[in-house]
């Protein structure tokens, strides 16, 4: 277990050909049908490549990971509008009524040390089926609990096996879909991972408000069983040995990084040594020569694919290397603060509108997230499908080359709105202002997610070789951070007020701006 240079990491300092410019026939990679995008990484002749599978596959795949995903998020928020319900029940003042959501927050952080280095060595199906089974007991205890401690303990139980989700969920995309996919994918995980802890909230308002915040948590086990049962039966292995720092034959062809302004492709082929193209793959789409022997449908239920070679210690210890590379250093704050305004807001809002002077019910409270929803599908938006865009858009103005870097320009978007939702939002709370500049704000500061989708992008962008490794550091710290920031939230609030708060968080999205390009 050593570290590896950004070279070997097959990226890095380097960049990657994602577009074959006009006119010139790359004969070393295959194509996306009937385009100039180059796959990356090139797909094996393996037919059970997970890059390879049919597209509903990949997508069923991605669907449950992505209700998996909202589903913890959205069982962990949702509880959002109950808090000051369940404080006159239980006789708990505000901030242990918080720990409802703080510790579970926490543990979901936490446990993404164990089942990562887990799923790196006996897979990712065993892992995500075990975990989900997990949660779902979690959910029906919670909806059984007679007292605070229970609950409590039944929450945790939840967040300790939905904590799987996001870093694997990442990882899985990493799995299943090419370079030039991942954005968009991303940008749809993160709806559904941000989703989860806007649209939940405004459901189980109304369920709270009508039946009691026990039926939210039979809802969530319902749904949650439903997932289970997909997960089990129809999402397969997804875990693949693939050339980490491949040559151009395995992953794309890796270009020497040059200004790509001044460096075309065509005086890139001169350099080519054509006597290997007799061996390479010179097929134009996905349906190259495949070989091998497709697994039956009873063979996919397995939960065994085997185990790394590398110890289980080995894979623990592996991803805190990661922990000095720039682009995981700078996704990790980024990704910390975002999670941590968001949840900080959510966790207040019952407490800002359910008193007087707006004296609001649950369910009325729950109708916040509505603006919730319209920032996070603006925020995927710009971070996901528009990313993509942009990145091949770049990289045919430079000559084909794809550079990890090309994405963050769109950062400027959340650099803007959310300081300014996070003032409407801080000023509006502390002097009681119309209820409209708290939802305008509110919209605004949720748009933050486009920071968190381009930043675990980038990760898996610029070290694709251990992007699981990366991305679980990630998401890892991004929790423990968001807990300690979350859990202070409260007596600073009250010590200073909100308006203050709003203004000290409202530096840090501009600030933030320009690290990854001093990389």
């Amino acid at each position: 277990m050593r570290f590896r240079t950004l070279e070997e990491l097959g990226q890095g300092d380097q960049l990657v050909q994602l577009i074959d410019s006009a006119g010139v026939g790359d004969v070393h990679n295959l194509h996306l049908r009937d385009t100039d995008v180059v796959l990356i990484p090139q797909p094996s002749q393996d037919i059970n490549d997970p890059l390879r599978w049919p597209a509903w596959k990949k997508h069923f795949a991605f669907l449950n990971v992505c209700l998996f995903a909202f589903m913890i998020t959205g069982y962990v928020g949702g509880f959002a509008p109950a808090l000051y319900l369940l404080g006159i029940e239980f006789d708990k003042p505000m901030n242990e009524s918080m720990n409802l959501i703080l510790w579970p927050l926490l543990v979901s952080g936490l446990g993404n040390f164990f089942w990562v280095p887990a799923a790196e060595y006996v897979g990712k199906r065993p892992v995500f089926v075990i975990a989900s089974l997990i949660t779902f007991l979690g959910m029906v205890g919670s909806a059984i609990s007679k007292s605070y401690q229970l609950l409590l303990a039944c929450r945790i139980i939840v967040a300790a096996g939905g904590s799987s989700t996001e870093a694997l969920g990442a990882a899985i995309i990493n799995d299943i879909f090419y370079l030039h996919e991942r954005g968009s994918k991303m940008g749809l995980y993160i709806i559904f991972l941000y989703g989860g802890n806007s649209v939940m909230p405004l459901i189980s308002g109304f369920v709270i408000d009508r039946a009691g915040w026990r039926w939210f948590c039979w809802l969530c086990a319902i749904i949650s069983c439903l997932n289970f049962l997909a997960i089990f039966l129809f999402v397969e292995e997804t875990r693949f040995e693939r050339n980490v720092a491949p040559s151009g034959q395995q992953v794309g062809e890796v270009l020497p990084e040059k200004t790509p302004a001044n460096y075309t492709r065509e005086q890139h082929l001169e350099k080519v040594n054509v006597s290997t193209t007799e061996n390479s793959p010179t097929a134009v789409d996905e349906g190259s020569e495949v070989t091998g022997t497709k697994k039956s449908y009873l063979r996919t239920l397995s939960l065994w694919s085997g185990i790394s070679e590398q110890s289980f210690f080995s894979h623990f210890m592996r991803p805190y290397l990661m922990i000095v590379y720039p682009a995981v250093i700078w996704a990790t704050v980024t990704y910390s603060l975002v999670l941590a305004w968001q949840i900080s807001a959510n966790t207040v809002t019952s407490f800002i509108f359910q008193p007087p002077p707006y004296s609001w019910s649950p369910s009325l409270n729950g109708l916040i997230n509505i603006p919730a929803i319209i920032g996070n599908l603006v925020g995927a938006y710009v971070g996901g499908p528009l990313t993509d865009k942009w990145a091949r858009r770049w990289a045919r103005q430079h000559g084909g080359i794809f550079s990890a870097e090309s994405r963050l320009v769109l950062l400027v978007v959340p650099a803007i709105l959310v300081p300014t939702g996070l003032l409407m939002f801080g000023f509006g709370a502390e002097h009681t202002l119309h209820w409209i500049v708290m939802f305008i704000g509110y919209a605004l500061m949720n748009t933050c997610n486009c920071a968190a989708s381009i930043g675990m992008t980038y990760v898996m962008d610029s070290y694709f070789g251990v992007a699981a490794e990366g991305l679980l550091l990630v998401n890892g710290l991004k929790n423990t951070i968001a807990w300690g920031f979350t859990y202070g939230f409260i007596p600073w609030t009250e010590s200073v007020g909100y308006a203050k708060v709003s203004d000290l968080q409202m530096g840090y999205p501009p600030s933030t701006l320009p690290v990854p390009y001093r990389q």
